[in-house]
């Protein structure tokens, strides 16, 4: 998940009334400075906590963290993802390394963080709700790379199998972004990010305020458990 899509989570949650705890690995600036910004104007309790979550046992400290900080932990948002731009045809593009940092990221990290929520999460009142950000390349054969396609097509599959595996004090579901005008998204060329809006059966890119709001939807109806929400203009139809 882009920068500029998290924080657009982080706020709407916050908008909610709902407390933070926010994960960064590396951008610690970024990650203080939408908390001050969302705590103050929110009234709300935002920390943050440095961790490298695709190592079981970083994921699991910034999970017992976050319950010793906030209480309790209601709601996990998986968020942490990377690529490598490599064309599908070009199979030497991707080195080993590529493929090892982009499925632990991807794939790996997020059961580790759903794993350590999910022991606080059964055992409290209300149990809880994750939500994985993953992507409509998870079904389509375009997308940055192919180890980062295949992560989350992956990911997409834990996501249901954690679904059954977590019922029924635990609901997890997944968020698949279309093309956003983001950080990340800014990485194509302008030709190639309007061939993708041009695809979208809305004939534009996504809005990440739009996309942000699936995040609460799904974590506000208890009904949801086990799906994936495409949220892309119709790219994926």
């Amino acid at each position: 998940m882009s920068i500029d899509l998290k924080n657009k989570v982080a706020l709407l949650f916050a908008k909610e009334g709902m407390h933070l705890a926010i994960n960064y690995s590396l951008s610690r600036a970024d990650a203080e400075s939408t908390a001050h910004e969302l705590s103050t104007q929110y009234n709300i309790t935002a920390h943050v906590i440095q961790a490298d979550v695709s190592v079981a046992s970083e994921a699991e400290r910034v999970v017992d963290e976050t319950v010793r900080l906030l209480g309790r932990i209601d709601v996990l948002v998986n968020n942490a993802g990377t690529t490598t731009f490599c064309e599908f045809e070009d199979l030497e593009g991707l080195q080993d390394e590529d493929w090892d940092r982009i499925l632990a990221v991807n794939t790996k990290a997020p059961f580790f963080t759903s794993r350590a929520a999910g022991r606080h999460m059964k055992k409290q009142s209300g149990g809880g709700c994750i939500i994985n950000t993953t992507s409509i390349a998870a079904s389509r054969t375009t997308g940055s790379s192919l180890a980062y396609c295949t992560s989350k097509a992956a990911m997409s599959h834990l996501t249901r199998c954690l679904a059954k595996a977590m019922a029924p004090e635990v609901r997890v579901n997944g968020v698949a972004p279309g093309f956003l005008r983001t950080r990340w998204g800014d990485k194509f060329s302008d030709e190639a990010a309007r061939r993708m809006a041009d695809a979208a059966v809305l004939k534009t890119a996504t809005s990440t305020e739009e996309c942000a709001a699936a995040y609460v939807y799904i974590a506000k109806n208890a009904s949801v458990t086990g799906q994936i929400v495409a949220v892309d203009a119709g790219l994926s139809v």
